[in-house]
């Protein structure tokens, strides 16, 4: 068995105590419309990244991560962000539950692993019941990161009446209500951080089309160059997109009636701290909890 697949399948039954700086997650964005917020179909773009503490344990050295994540507005798609280019969760592990949905996987005693939603087709509504589990093995990373995790699509943002500007995505897991991300400290000792709770908003403000924080000439142009056009999105100042797919008077109403306005577009770039770092747990633990446990191997799908 590779120190990897050791480290998937003995890190989330570790028990350790706080003392050094802990791996963080952060949410950022990754679309390619509006200032790189949302996709080509108008919706919100979420890149969920973890970075190992630093310096890296050892030189090089592998995470395992157990997460949970809820949005507020209609969750469209979750997939893994691996590359294959050294920014890579590649190993599908097994994690407790951390809603109540999840399936059973294929390893031993059943355990949710991988990725899974609750609303595989995508869901078709707003609220809370929008979640997300996932369960990961990373390679060894030789650097501090961020490294790719997984990504999330939500619905994106609409204006008028019956529109939804703001989203949120909550991290959760099922360690007390948080998340857990693990980490090899050295070829025989690791460490659990049970400590990833946190919400990421973003709201856009009506009549900016390039979500750039402030409804300017920029986005009356946008509103003006696709005017009279059908199958229109936010980006290209269809504002009120959940009514009409045109871009047309009432886009322009509310680009006029809102300019000059400013604001943020939200915090998808900030971090989620796991606190304290744990002391290393001792081989003895893991051995522990490999033969008492659940016996769980990565394995690449």
């Amino acid at each position: 068995m590779s120190w990897k697949n050791f480290v998937s399948a003995g890190l989330m039954c570790v028990l350790a105590s706080p003392v050094f700086a802990a791996p963080t997650l952060s949410v950022v964005k990754g679309g390619t419309q509006a200032t790189s917020y949302l996709n080509a179909n108008g919706d919100w773009v979420w890149n969920i990244q973890i970075s190992n503490s630093n310096p890296v344990p050892t030189g090089s050295s592998p995470l395992a991560a157990e997460l949970g994540f809820s949005t507020s507005t209609a969750l469209k798609s979750a997939t893994n962000l691996s590359t294959g280019a050294g920014v890579d969760f590649d190993t599908v592990n097994p994690g407790k539950k951390i809603f109540t949905w999840e399936l059973p996987g294929t390893g031993t005693n059943n355990n949710p692993e991988g990725i899974q939603t609750n609303c595989a087709a995508g869901c078709t509504v707003n609220g809370s019941l929008n979640q997300v589990f996932s369960a990961l093995g990373s390679i060894d990373y030789a650097t501090v990161g961020p490294h790719n995790y997984i990504q999330i699509i939500t619905k994106g943002p609409t204006a008028g009446a019956g529109g939804v500007l703001a989203s949120t995505i909550t991290t959760s897991g099922a360690y007390s209500g948080k998340g857990r991300i693990a980490e090899a400290l050295t070829a025989t000792t690791s460490a659990n951080f049970d400590t990833y709770n946190n919400v990421f908003t973003r709201t856009a403000l009506p009549g900016d089309a390039n979500l750039n924080g402030s409804v300017s000439d920029d986005d009356l142009n946008l509103v003006l160059s696709n005017f009279g056009g059908s199958g229109k999105r936010w980006y290209e100042g269809n504002f009120n997109n959940q009514t009409d797919s045109l871009t047309d008077d009432s886009d322009l109403n509310i680009v006029l009636s809102n300019f000059g306005a400013t604001g943020a577009v939200g915090n998808g770039a900030g971090l989620s701290s796991g606190g304290a770092v744990p002391e290393p747990a001792s081989i003895a633990l893991i051995s522990l909890a490999l033969l008492g446990g659940m016996g769980l191997v990565g394995r690449k799908r």
